[in-house]
């Protein structure tokens, strides 16, 4: 099977939810995507498809999510008619909470084939975390999955911001009971620091200093593969660091200015100085090491899962610096045309 990487496009980052996992006030600003940036973004993606694909061998799949509920913005389905008319793989993430049935048409329609939805409680406790009412939500994800049929895969999206594993297996056997069977796990991510999570203050844990020097005896300084695995296209046409750049402060221009090739530099420099956001990430590989050194100290975890995570980290940074390493011609062959400057668009800010 081919590496991939996956372009995130971000119909629009706000929300109808209010999750307490979700450090949605932290925004600098919000709205949404207008379709001459949804357009300029899409040729982005097709272009890195013609470049990446020849020079690194990996496929290029497109993702309609980034950091909202994209449904609120309407012109979500057409534009996942336009991205599977270029031949991408589409899926597209949602909270489900107004996936009616006019809108479940059009996104079959539309030919989507895979969606993940986010419902990770029911009853009470899910109108406590999410803020939506639970019938309403629970009546658009069963009717959509029957009038999905085989056509487009339906995944449950658990997060574990319980930190609980009892209770994910509960909400697995509550959906399974439902005819939902294929489900997308995640532990609680700290958004780059945007989210405040007791455990995960790395910066004034002694075991910090273990793990670099756990890095610095195999001669690495791993870099995190999310930015370049994932690509993320904001709603206001920048490109970001990644998804968790929940505060929008690494922007690296705009897709009217440049390209996915021509901010790979500047991306490779944020996550090996690991300045600005990398430092406070729970995906940064120094903070996974150190989480993990103080799950081992706290017998929460094997010791025997340090060795192996360091080996994993390590060679998922390898990978990641090989691929941009076959990639350098394409950095270099950066022409003029790609860089000029493009018109100024109207973004539809909230």
């Amino acid at each position: 099977m081919k590496p991939s990487v996956t372009v995130d496009i971000e119909p629009t980052n706000r929300c109808n939810a209010k999750c307490h996992f979700c450090p949605r006030d932290a925004t600098p600003h919000q709205g949404l995507m207008t379709p001459e940036i949804f357009s300029k973004a899409l040729d982005r993606t097709v272009e890195l498809r013609e470049m990446a694909g020849v020079a690194l061998d990996t496929d290029v799949k497109i993702s309609m999510c980034g950091l909202g509920e994209p449904l609120l913005n309407p012109k979500t389905p057409s534009w996942v008619r336009r991205v599977r008319d270029e031949g991408f793989e589409c899926v597209m993430s949602s909270n489900g909470a107004i996936l009616d049935e006019r809108r479940g048409n059009a996104l079959l329609e539309a030919d989507l084939r895979q969606i993940n939805i986010n419902v990770g409680d029911e009853g009470e406790d899910y109108e406590d975390v999410y803020k939506l009412p639970f019938e309403k939500t629970l009546q658009n994800v069963l009717r959509f999955k029957e009038m999905a049929g085989d056509q487009c895969q339906v995944n449950i999206v658990l997060v574990d911001y319980k930190r609980d594993r009892k209770h994910i297996g509960r909400m697995v056997k509550y959906w399974q009971a439902r005819g939902l069977t294929d489900f997308v796990f995640f532990d609680i991510m700290n958004r780059g620091g945007a989210l405040f999570v007791d455990e995960m203050q790395f910066e004034s844990y002694p075991q910090l200093a273990a793990a670099r020097a756990m890095f610095e005896a195999r001669g690495e300084n791993p870099v995190c593969g999310a930015p370049f695995i994932f690509l993320f296209v904001g709603y206001d046409g920048n490109y970001y660091l990644c998804c968790s750049d929940w505060t929008k402060k690494v922007p690296l221009g705009s897709v009217f200015d440049t390209s996915f090739i021509g901010v790979t530099k500047a991306k490779l420099e944020h996550v090996t100085s690991r300045e600005p956001i990398c430092k406070t990430c729970n995906w940064d590989p120094l903070n996974r090491l150190t989480e993990e050194l103080r799950a081992v100290e706290a017998g929460e975890a094997d010791p025997e899962s340090i060795p192996k995570m360091v080996d994993e980290l390590i060679g998922t940074s390898q990978a990641v610096q090989a691929m941009l390493q076959k990639g350098q011609a394409l950095l270099d062959a950066e022409t003029p045309n790609s860089n000029r400057r493009g018109p100024s668009i109207p973004v539809n800010v909230v």
